[in-house]
C-alpha cells in the first residue's frame, strides 16, 4: 500500500451527535450539513418525533384544531 493510500484510508470526521469518527468516505451530512452517522441521525430524528407527540402544547394544538374543523363542517 502507497503512503497517500494508508494517508487516505485513515482520513476521519468526528460524529456531531456521538463524537464518534466516520470515515470520509462512507459520511453522511444531516439537514445543517453536519456530519453524522446515518444510525445517530435516526435516532435523533425519532427522539425528537416523540418529544413532540408528548408535548401538552401539540396535543392541545391537535384537539383544538380538530374540534375547530369539526365546528366548521357543521356549520
Amino acid at each position: 500500500m502507497t503512503s497517500s493510500a494508508q494517508y487516505a484510508s485513515r482520513r476521519t470526521i468526528a460524529c456531531w451527535f456521538c463524537a464518534g469518527p466516520i470515515p470520509l468516505e462512507t459520511s453522511n451530512t444531516d439537514e445543517h450539513g453536519r456530519a453524522v452517522h446515518q444510525e445517530c441521525y435516526v435516532r435523533n430524528t425519532i427522539s425528537q418525533f416523540r418529544k413532540e407527540q408528548r408535548s401538552p402544547q401539540s396535543w392541545l394544538t391537535g384537539i383544538t384544531l380538530r374540534f375547530y374543523h369539526g365546528l366548521r363542517v357543521t356549520d
